[in-house]
């Protein structure tokens, strides 16, 4: 399953995004992480579901940094979608634990949109 207004990674996050589309929808990080593959659309059970995708088309966006906008920081929550019951996971703690995740994206040089809806952590400085 992979719906256009939450799972396309080439929608623009909101209206002053630079890069993608948003024909289908703005979609911010809580709404990429917010819904349920077995009930998002009706008569769509379960177990009709085989997993999720989130697809990037390349004719939207061409360049690695550019790419890396729109995945990152939608991808994580693409993930456990696909792999935890609706049932475990909770907006308010998922976006803690991706807000921590703000110094790896920077440290391996990955261009993320720091979204302003998750408080993201700062890289602690140390003292040699």
């Amino acid at each position: 399953m992979s719906p256009a207004r939450k799972a396309y990674m080439d929608m623009q996050y909101d209206s002053t995004t630079k890069w993608g589309l948003h024909w289908a929808a703005y979609i911010e990080v809580d709404s990429a992480y917010i819904w349920d593959p077995a009930t998002l659309t009706p008569g769509v059970a379960q177990k009709d579901v085989l997993g999720i995708e989130a697809p990037l088309w390349s004719e939207t966006v061409d360049q690695i940094d550019e790419v890396e906008y729109m995945v990152f920081p939608r991808l994580p929550g693409y993930a456990e979608i696909g792999w935890s019951a609706a049932s475990a996971r909770n907006w308010n703690e998922y976006k803690k634990r991706l807000g921590a995740h703000g110094p790896r994206f920077t440290a391996m040089g990955i261009n993320y949109y720091p979204s302003k809806l998750v408080e993201w952590k700062e890289e602690k400085n140390q003292k040699n």
